[in-house]
């Protein structure tokens, strides 16, 4: 939970610190000086998959503490950088993978092999360490940016995940499994079931797409209300000093699903939790078809808010169950991918629609639509374990092999 509070910390919640000191120093746009973060980001999400093999072949702690090597080096020599171009270059490149490497895959990874039939609760309680993370990591940096400037602070940064990423993944890490993250077994064990699933196998199941299709619209949904979350209010004629404090709805409500869908798939049938969770999505979206107030619209925007905590852990237990937790890294590395394409492009149509009908009724219609979609599709696909692949409640809780 801590090395992805800090490395998603610092390469995501951090970017915001940095902004006007760049457009200040290198004398570049708004427009370009974002573009560093939505590169990165691109780049973070894209490398998803080979983030999953490494996990799949190589010790845990060896990936990591690279990663965390990598994301220290993007900052130290961003801290030397003398065009903008180059600092998106970082992005782009060394931070993305040491962010990658460092996120929320790989600890999500490690905790279902360790624990897979708590898969959904711990894969609840990363992600809210990650918006934890979110929260302290700029706090921790505000006042060196402040004080010294932002060279200073990128490499205090660089400092930073230095002193914790790396000796925690290196030594923390330490005995679960020489043959990339096992947990139980010896590695010649693990391997032979890995064998099982190349990744050719993977995409022929329809134990991959189901879940897949459950993830996908959710997190359309969550980029289309989320970045357009403001404007929405002020079409209902809420003012903008309002509509601000709106806003928070939808992180509480991911500090809800994180934990509390993870909690309840781990005890329930997945396709209940989920199911039930698309039908309170879809009748928020036609809630938001009429003008709404501030309190029933921040109860919608709560609504999506646990769509966007919960997803993660809700899939994450559809895999356990489905193909076991040793190729889980690989395949989770797969779908992210497409949850990053969603997300990057459903503010961009949400927008289109607004400018050409002059509300967002037809976005709120589409994404209620591909919500029912997404519900009807988990819930009537009923997913039973692969040949190969031992559901979660068979797998013993391991012991924890002394360094």
């Amino acid at each position: 939970m801590i090395i992805p509070a800090i490395g998603n910390g610092v390469f995501i919640s951090c970017f915001p610190l940095w902004v006007v000191s760049w457009i200040d120093e290198f004398h570049v746009p708004r427009s370009t000086a974002m573009a560093g973060f939505a590169v990165g980001n691109l780049v973070m999400g894209l490398a998803s998959p080979i983030v999953g093999n490494c996990l799949e072949r190589f010790p845990a702690r060896v990936s990591v503490a690279l990663g965390g090597i990598a994301l220290a080096a993007g900052f130290l020599l961003g801290a030397i950088a003398n065009s903008f171009w180059q600092i998106v270059a970082l992005y782009a490149s060394v931070l993305a993978l040491g962010a990658a490497f460092t996120g929320m895959l790989p600890a999500q990874s490690v905790a279902v092999r360790i624990l897979p039939e708590k898969a959904g609760t711990l894969s609840g309680v990363i992600t809210l360490g990650i918006s934890a993370g979110g929260i302290v990591m700029p706090a921790v940096l505000t006042r060196p940016v402040a004080a010294f400037g932002w060279r200073p602070a990128f490499l205090i940064t660089a400092a930073i995940v230095l002193a914790t990423i790396v000796p925690s993944a290196w030594f923390l890490l330490r005995g679960y499994g020489e043959r990339g993250i096992a947990a139980h077994g010896s590695a010649t064990a693990s391997g032979a079931e890995v064998t099982q699933y190349t990744t050719r196998a993977i995409l022929g199941k329809l134990a991959f797409w189901v879940p897949l299709m459950g993830v996908v619209p959710a997190m359309f949904v969550v980029g289309t209300v989320l970045t357009n979350a403001v404007a929405i209010a002020a079409d209902s004629g809420i003012a903008i000093g309002v509509a601000g404090y709106l806003v928070p709805a939808i992180a509480a409500g991911g500090a809800v699903g994180s934990v509390g869908l993870g909690w309840l798939c781990d005890r329930l049938d997945y396709r209940w939790v989920f199911g039930v969770t698309a039908a309170a999505t879809v009748l928020a979206l036609l809630l938001l078809l009429g003008r709404v107030g501030p309190l029933p619209m921040a109860l919608a925007f709560a609504v999506v808010g646990i769509v966007a905590g919960g997803v993660f852990p809700v899939v994450g237990v559809m895999v356990v169950r489905s193909f076991g937790p040793l190729v889980f890294a690989r395949i989770m590395g797969l779908m992210m991918p497409p949850l990053i394409i969603a997300m990057a492009v459903a503010p961009v149509i949400a927008g289109w629609f607004r400018d050409r009908t002059g509300s967002y009724n037809a976005a709120f219609a589409y994404c209620a639509g591909l919500m029912l979609f997404s519900g009807v599709a988990v819930f009537a696909l009923r997913l039973a374990p692969m040949k190969h692949g031992p559901a979660a409640a068979e797998f013993p809780r391991p012991e924890r092999a002394l360094p």
